[in-house]
């Protein structure tokens, strides 16, 4: 149980520290914060899968904070678009990024086993550019609902906050 409390938290701080530092706008320091945060494991091992699986719940708590209050029965879907806006299936996205835009329905729609099941194909590749493509999309989704959250003045998970570093 403290090994299961121990890996939640460092995948937390983890995702934390690599929304702060892209927040700062330095994308560089998102790739070294990865590889300091995955150490020896390497970018495309386990510490990463953790990581993103945390940035993916924050980003479905917030997407549900979003859309208020829902009947218990709905389900949720994405409308994905292209840069002009453009419809775009969700079969056409490259297999990782569908797998974590799956794994992201699936914790909207309450199922974090099929969530992560959807997060080990979506990193199961195994490649850096795989890997870091998945990661930023998380990040990315995560930093947007953050900022959407502060400027409707909406809580955000707790963990996420600078305040729960200690």
């Amino acid at each position: 149980m403290d090994d299961d409390r121990d890996l939640l938290h460092r995948a937390r701080a983890g995702a934390r520290e690599l929304v702060h530092v892209a927040r700062e706008g330095d994308t560089n320091g998102v790739f070294d914060a990865l590889r300091k945060l995955t150490g020896d494991e390497g970018i495309v091992g386990t510490d990463t899968r953790m990581i993103v699986g945390q940035l993916v719940s924050a980003s479905a708590q917030m997407m549900l904070l979003r859309v208020g209050n829902a009947p218990p029965d709905v389900t949720y879907a994405v409308d994905l678009r292209d840069e002009e806006e453009f419809a775009v299936p969700i079969d056409e996205l490259e297999p990782p990024l569908r797998a974590t835009v799956r794994a992201l329905l699936a914790e909207l729609n309450g199922r974090p086993d099929e969530a992560g099941f959807q997060l080990d194909l979506a990193l199961s590749e195994q490649t850096v550019p795989t890997t870091l493509d998945v990661v930023v999309h998380s990040l990315l989704w995560t930093i947007g609902l953050l900022e959407w959250c502060e400027a409707e003045a909406q809580p955000v998970p707790s963990w996420l906050s600078v305040e729960s570093c200690n």
